[in-house]
């Protein structure tokens, strides 16, 4: 967008919202001239956005903004998934919070290698996936073991509404797993609470190879950007692409940690827990409706993999030697 058109954008929206100021004579000039402004803003960087492909790219700086951009990033997806396993969810929903781990305790040490050690203490963070397909190596990687694993599915625009809302953030101990008293306050400690999307590089599978480097997010790759998964500013944003089948969003809490926490939990409001969809995985042991109505006395969707019966896979408590013969 041009200068002079963005100009225009500004003056017209402006204008359009003076026009109904004065009919319902709520807004001021000022307020007005504020909003005109934060619209036209958002104008300008949906446009740019819409003309600049990912493949364009160039510059570190860019690329965050473009992971930044969630609406953009969500705009295919109706939900956003988690996979994990029933007792997990079963917890999650009587303690109604929603737990973020310390990069020190991902499973990505590699990612963790690369980043910045300062920004690592700083940041928190639960992934989701937003592919709507069922994923065999998400419910092989999170949902484990088979029997007890399960995919929760939450609305994109309640997982936003959800965020915007979160006030204070608890302190929870790597040792139990319960809060420990301490809170974090969103507005006092500066904290930035937000969703975004994670870009994937090969960079670090070229070894030996007459491949391209190139940087995926979703199904967009750019060959303009090299050895990001070494760059330090990508801190939070980038892996290697031995984990892209994740199409992970992640749900970032950063703050200046000088409490030294390990682990945080933001509190569930009710429109997230009415609005989950429970899936139960392939090869899910038992009634999970059942199981989850029993455990907290309140009714959740639920709902059946597309895989159930249809996955020839031997799990391990299946070949457990200390399990009784006339069970399944």
């Amino acid at each position: 967008m041009s200068s002079q058109n963005f100009k225009a954008s500004y003056a017209g929206v402006a204008a359009e919202l003076q026009k109904a100021a004065e009919m319902i004579h709520i807004i001021d000039e000022k307020n007005v001239l504020k909003v005109g402004q934060n619209l036209a803003t958002i104008f300008q960087y949906n446009s740019k956005w819409d003309r600049k492909a990912f493949a364009d790219i160039q510059t570190v700086d860019d690329l965050k903004l473009y992971l930044d951009d969630i609406h953009q990033r969500l705009r295919s997806s109706s939900y956003l998934y988690h996979y994990t396993t029933v007792s997990r969810v079963i917890e999650m929903i009587r303690g109604r919070r929603w737990h973020l781990g310390n990069a020190y305790d991902m499973n990505d040490k590699l990612e963790y290698k690369y980043g910045d050690a300062q920004r690592w203490e700083n940041l928190f963070f639960a992934c989701f996936m937003c592919e709507d397909m069922e994923s065999i190596g998400m419910w092989s990687m999170y949902a484990q073991p088979w029997e007890k694993g399960v995919k929760i599915a939450i609305p994109k625009s309640i997982v936003q509404k959800w965020l915007k809302s979160v006030k204070e953030i608890e302190e929870i101990s790597i040792e139990t797993y319960k809060p420990t008293g301490r809170i974090i306050t969103v507005d006092k400690d500066n904290v930035s609470l937000r969703l975004s999307a994670v870009a994937y590089s090969n960079s670090d599978s070229l070894e030996n190879s007459d491949n391209e480097e190139k940087v995926t997010c979703g199904t967009v790759s750019n060959n303009k950007l090299a050895r990001l998964v070494h760059a330090r500013e990508l801190t939070g944003y980038i892996k290697d692409m031995a984990w892209s089948y994740e199409k992970e969003i992640r749900v970032k809490v950063e703050f200046n940690n000088i409490y030294n926490c390990r682990r945080v939990a933001i509190p569930i409001t009710d429109d997230v827990i009415d609005s989950m969809i429970i899936t139960a995985s392939p090869l899910f042991d038992g009634d999970l409706s059942q199981e989850v109505e029993k455990e907290i006395h309140r009714q959740i969707r639920t709902d059946r993999s597309i895989f159930t019966n249809k996955l020839s896979i031997k799990t391990i408590c299946q070949e457990c030697e200390y399990k009784k013969p006339n069970e399944v």
